[in-house]
């Protein structure tokens, strides 16, 4: 017998969940490696540059694999309407699953500077935003997880 259209759905929300765990779990690692403060290091030689390059690129792929994987996958098991990007993050903040949508936005536009950090003459403050928004990045991962399963999306 085929799988429902609900079943797949759940089944492809699991997948993305577990992505956007192992995507996490390699963020934090980096995030510890720098000290897990909200702000970099004061001291930075080319060891610590490199563990800040690392911790960026990690933090983009999570931001974009929650935006573009793991709410849409929530919007589909729910069968909300696609809609926009903000629609989407003003149904993740109605459902708790983030805490504002502004500062979605705001992790959206730290995201798509690390996609083109080679037009920053500094990267220092853009270390410095990818620091102190790790903790939400976190916290997204563990509510979404925690909604889903309260909803029982995945399945029993």
């Amino acid at each position: 017998m085929e799988p429902s259209s609900q079943e797949l759905k759940a089944a492809y929300l699991r997948e993305q969940l577990e992505m956007a765990s192992k995507a996490s779990r390699a963020l934090e690692q980096s995030f510890a490696a720098l000290g897990g403060k909200r702000s970099p290091p004061r001291r930075k030689g080319p060891a610590t540059e490199e563990k800040l390059e690392v911790l960026t690129a990690r933090f983009a792929r999570l931001a974009d694999i929650l935006t573009q994987k793991v709410f849409r996958a929530l919007d589909a098991a729910e069968f909300a309407d696609e809609g926009s990007f903000l629609d989407r993050l003003n149904r993740m903040e109605k459902r708790a699953v983030i805490p504002s949508a502004k500062l979605w936005r705001d992790i959206r536009d730290i995201r798509n500077q690390i996609a083109h950090e080679y037009a920053l003459k500094s990267l220092a403050p853009l270390q410095r935003a990818v620091m102190a928004h790790c903790p939400d990045l976190f916290e997204a991962v563990a509510r979404v997880r925690s909604y889903v399963q309260r909803k029982k999306l995945t399945g029993p």
